[in-house]
């Protein structure tokens, strides 16, 4: 089993043996559509949006800080979400090149660890599975508002056990691991650091495609199944198609930021003569 299979069988294995609420059987769907077009955003105005994005997200993030602190320090509610949203949104701008370089150092991450599962890892975890999974085991998720409680707690030992697994079947498991990890982030980091704008065009591109293939394969397993499974069937075309993609969004991405360069550029006010 390739890994590419692999990941489509843990995706089947989950949509399986995942059982909705009733009257949240659209819900994957509505979530595929938004995680659609947040790609193709990203792929069309990543780069260029990224410094607002951010301080959007930090604003937001201050604010849910401030709600949560607000009962625990006995303040009142908006004026702390008001104040820590501010110093979110401070935080971002100031160090937007840093939060940048630090989400393409997590990219990095990724696509080390998972050519590392692609070329390494794919036995190991597909022998997992067929040693341990029920076919039979259904998980029905809780009406909205309960807690979760034995599912949730199931989940820890699950990964303990696959964590182990791996340490015992692969060869230096957790020292290639690690060194992965270590390896891509500091490169991640740097290249952010040295050229923000490359590296802008790169994790918008690297994103948005992400975002846009997982969106588009969650509409076609409803709506065009027999495309899907050809795509799952003919990896190297599929994966040609993400290539295409995400170049055509990199290339774009970091045109889009020299563009918004030169306009600043020109923008500003030529130098008087001194008289």
């Amino acid at each position: 089993m390739t890994a590419d299979q692999l990941w489509y069988r843990v995706l089947q294995t989950l949509t399986e043996h995942i059982q909705l609420p009733a009257g949240f059987e659209r819900a994957p769907m509505l979530a595929a559509a938004i995680t659609l077009v947040i790609g193709l955003l990203l792929i069309a105005r990543g780069a260029r949006w990224a410094r607002g994005a951010t301080a959007a997200a930090f604003a937001l993030g201050g604010g849910l800080t401030g709600a949560w602190l607000s009962p625990q320090i006995a303040t009142p509610l908006w004026p702390t979400v008001g104040m820590i949203g501010v110093v979110g949104l401070v935080l971002g701008l100031a160090f937007f090149r840093f939060w940048q370089a630090t989400l393409l150092a997590a990219c990095c991450v990724v696509a080390g660890l998972s050519v590392y599962f692609a070329k390494s890892l794919t036995p190991a975890v597909d022998g997992w599975l067929n040693a341990g999974l029920d076919q039979q085991q259904w998980v029905t998720l809780p009406p909205p508002g309960a807690v979760v409680g034995e599912q949730a707690q199931a989940v820890m030992p699950k990964l303990a056990s696959l964590w182990s697994h791996l340490s015992a079947t692969v060869p230096s498991f957790q020292q290639n691991l690690w060194a992965i990890v270590i390896s891509t982030a500091l490169a991640g980091l740097v290249f952010g650091l040295l050229l923000p704008r490359a590296s802008r065009a790169l994790w918008a591109a690297t994103l948005g495609t992400l975002f846009l293939g997982v969106g588009l394969a969650g509409l076609m397993r409803d709506y065009t199944p027999t495309a899907l499974s050809w795509l799952t069937a003919n990896t190297a075309a599929a994966w040609g198609l993400v290539g295409v993609i995400w170049l055509t969004a990199f290339v774009y991405n970091l045109r889009s930021t020299h563009r918004a360069g030169r306009k600043s550029t020109a923008a500003e006010p030529a130098p008087q003569p001194a008289s």
